[in-house]
């Protein structure tokens, strides 16, 4: 006879897509079944909130399919709550101590889950993490992918923090690429690679390497952390990885460590709504107990693209300024916060792309067009180029003014790298559109 909280989630996971089971219902249960009333229950508010607004007709079919037309069904939420579930042991008095956690590499307690903002960019990696910290190895590898400044790097250490609360026995090791590559480069002068081999393929349980896109080119290490790879995935041990880009964006990595970041969960964290960020900012200033207006707060978030990290620095800046002089108003903001907020983005996206038409002998609406000849697709990539290295547009905003794929303006930004390397003359109108755009908007750029 089949359980019938397994028959319920199977009917459910049968009226979506795999893509909506995936994405919302990964940590969706049902916690019990009282005659015929329902309980669910999820990892947290934001996905509590939005399954009852956009799934809520497929549940109540589900239950009345399962337990007759007058069933009904309610969402909970399982509340985090590790500072109750460590491990507890007795000392000779008696007395109950916790286990202290096996860190390997340290963790910044500050991040946690509990003060993560979960909103739609980000709700798929954080639900992901949760379940993953709740049932280690479960889902294995981990790739989590996003732009600087996303909250990969909270998130991650979030998830240590959680998992080594639960599990204090756990041998947990979080490191940045830069950090592996320089201690195996230490431990090879020293002639004692069998040490570092040792404490990353035995001594671990899990591994998180951070910022892995700076491995690009370094076949040595490349080597090194495949074997590391392939030693914890064989021994069943939990491995994340975190990167800048995705997996088939990466670069100058040998194809087998491509295949391996692939072989799991490959999960992004995408760019912030106006609303998200704003979000984020009520928070920050919220943590500060901090006295900021929230017209500034409105106006900040409304004026930073994408960048939580920047977002962060900003309002802990305002927040220092307010303290120091007691006030704070809209134009003090500008000043103090002239380098970063955008207030003239789509007036310089325009600015350039009528410069590199001029250089090209064309028109910014030929470039923006889907014309096809060599002096316009070479101008387009030109233009694709200076947006991203100069102006620092993700690539995602600029496929978006395009009207390109993601993948097709990587491309045209390596074609144009390339061709820089190889012709002088190409590289020379490259650089002469630079100084004209400095003498143009003053902008320093590097």
């Amino acid at each position: 006879m089949n359980n019938p909280k397994d028959t319920i989630l199977t009917l459910i996971r049968d009226k979506i897509s795999r893509q909506q089971w995936e994405h919302w219902f990964i940590d969706f249960t049902v916690k019990r079944i009282e005659g015929t009333h329902v309980v669910f229950e999820v990892g947290n508010l934001f996905i509590k909130g939005y399954i009852e607004k956009k799934f809520d007709k497929v549940l109540k079919k589900v239950v009345n399919e399962s337990l007759g037309s007058e069933a009904s069904y309610e969402i909970v939420y399982a509340q985090i709550n590790a500072e109750h579930n460590f491990e507890m042991n007795k000392q000779e008095d008696g007395a109950l101590i916790r286990k202290r956690p096996v860190l390997i590499t340290p963790l910044n307690p500050r991040y946690t889950f509990d003060n993560f903002i979960v909103d739609e960019f980000n709700q798929f990696v954080f639900n992901l993490l949760l379940e993953a910290a709740r049932k280690p190895a479960t889902y294995n590898p981990i790739f989590i992918y996003s732009e600087a400044g996303m909250g990969k790097t909270h998130l991650v250490q979030a998830y240590g923090n959680y998992l080594l609360a639960n599990n204090p026995d756990l041998r947990f090791a979080y490191l940045t690429s830069e950090q592996f590559m320089n201690e195996l480069v230490m431990k090879l002068k020293s002639e004692n690679m069998e040490e570092f081999r040792e404490k990353y393929r035995k001594k671990v349980d899990v591994l998180v390497i951070d910022d892995v896109q700076f491995l690009a080119g370094k076949k040595g290490v490349q080597v090194e952390l495949f074997h590391t790879f392939n030693t914890l995935y064989e021994a069943g041990k939990q491995i994340i990885v975190c990167s800048d880009r995705s997996p088939k964006e990466l670069s100058d990595f040998q194809e087998r460590v491509i295949s391996r970041f692939q072989m799991g969960v490959v999960a992004q964290i995408k760019s912030p709504s106006t609303e998200a960020l704003y979000k984020i900012a009520c928070k920050i200033v919220e943590e500060e107990k901090a006295d900021i207006s929230d017209e500034i707060v409105k106006y900040v978030s409304s004026h930073i693209k994408g960048s939580i990290r920047i977002l962060k620095g900003a309002i802990v800046k305002l927040i220092a300024y307010k303290s120091m002089y007691d006030s704070i108003d809209l134009s003090t903001v500008n000043v103090l916060l002239k380098d970063v907020l955008q207030m003239q983005a789509e007036e310089d996206e325009n600015d350039i792309l009528n410069l590199v038409a001029r250089y090209f002998g064309c028109s910014k609406e030929e470039i923006l067009s889907a014309k096809k000849n060599k002096n316009l697709s070479l101008a387009r990539q030109v233009g694709m180029y200076l947006l991203n290295k100069k102006y620092r547009l993700s690539t995602r905003k600029i496929g978006n003014i395009f009207g390109k794929s993601h993948p097709a303006v990587i491309s045209a930004i390596k074609n144009v790298e390339e061709l820089m390397g190889k012709d002088i003359k190409f590289k020379t109108t490259i650089d002469n559109i630079e100084k004209e755009m400095e003498k143009k908007t003053g902008k320093a750029y590097s």
